[in-house]
């Protein structure tokens, strides 16, 4: 009778060990169905609104023109036409501009985020945000405001005139200087913050060991900090050069019709010459250029990650 309820008992323990695993194996694939649902919503928006429109450009940008149309095919015209004369200069004038823009406000955010990351404890939640502030106003209305500085009667040329540094009027809008200053002007506060968060990231007792040994204030930054704050440079690079690369109001309100760039160049296609195949092509060129500086931004700094916390 023993031996009768042992196995009762045992058979009731695998019936019940079953029940557990089945429920289990439940549970999993709901989390599972969860997770693909929630992964499935995000890549159809990216597929619809994102992929679907890069590959119509990129197969439009073999295409012909035609009036109001695309004939589709197969020709380089359109790269050749892009990669030519005027839309030839003016890419490579965009590059230029990108590429010395972003070096120019990397130069000069790297020290205001030093000072914020190492000697402003107390009040960075402050300083940081007086950075932001003039993100917390619309892109159209900063480069309307700095378009009014650099008028003639301006602020800035009172001011220039003031110290002795110009004399007379200052004729400055409707040209390239008044494009790149522009673009340094809006793309500045933004290029403080990355630089900001690796540097303040870096452990102090890395930079005392450093000078422990016997480096100096100059070596341990060259040899310490600037290879540490690598991701930040990176981020920043990417954060200021990709969108110069497609700018279109600053070269429109500051630099008229001889500060253009290739955005500006782009928007006539589509919006005024309905040449939607020189278009297309314009902007497969800068989003070949934006994925050659993403891979040698990432394989410089290892994926952006480089620094440890």
């Amino acid at each position: 009778m023993s031996a009768a309820i042992g196995r009762q008992n045992q058979s009731t323990g695998s019936g019940g060990g079953g029940s557990s695993a089945a429920s289990l194996a439940a549970s999993v694939l709901k989390v599972r169905a969860a997770d693909h649902l929630l992964a499935a919503v995000p890549t159809l928006w990216l597929t619809l609104f994102f992929l679907a429109p890069l590959a119509v450009t990129v197969v439009y940008s073999f295409g012909r023109s035609t009036f109001g149309g695309v004939t589709l095919g197969f020709s380089l015209d359109n790269y050749r036409t892009a990669l030519s004369g005027f839309y030839g200069a003016t890419l490579l004038r965009t590059v230029l501009f990108a590429v010395a823009a972003s070096v120019l406000c990397i130069v000069t955010a790297y020290p205001v985020a030093y000072f914020l990351a190492r000697r402003t404890k107390k009040r960075r939640t402050l300083a940081i945000g007086l950075i932001l502030v003039p993100y917390f106003s619309s892109f159209l209305i900063r480069v309307m405001a700095l378009h009014m500085l650099l008028s003639r009667g301006g602020f800035v040329e009172a001011a220039l005139n003031s110290l002795a540094l110009h004399s007379g009027p200052l004729d400055i809008l409707d040209s390239q200087t008044a494009v790149f200053i522009g673009i340094v002007y809006a793309y500045l506060p933004i290029t403080i913050v990355p630089l900001f968060v690796v540097l303040e990231r870096i452990p102090p007792p890395l930079l005392e060991a450093s000078r422990d040994l016997g480096a100096s204030r100059l070596g341990t930054f060259l040899h310490v900090t600037l290879p540490l704050s690598r991701p930040g440079l990176a981020t920043a690079a990417l954060l200021t050069a990709v969108p110069m690369l497609g700018e279109m109001v600053i070269p429109k309100l500051l630099g008229g019709s001889r500060g253009v760039l290739m955005g500006q160049a782009l928007s006539a296609q589509y919006l005024q010459s309905q040449n939607y195949p020189l278009g297309s092509a314009m902007a497969v060129l800068i989003l070949i250029i934006i994925a050659a500086i993403v891979t040698a931004l990432a394989r410089l700094t290892k994926g952006f990650a480089e620094v440890g916390t």
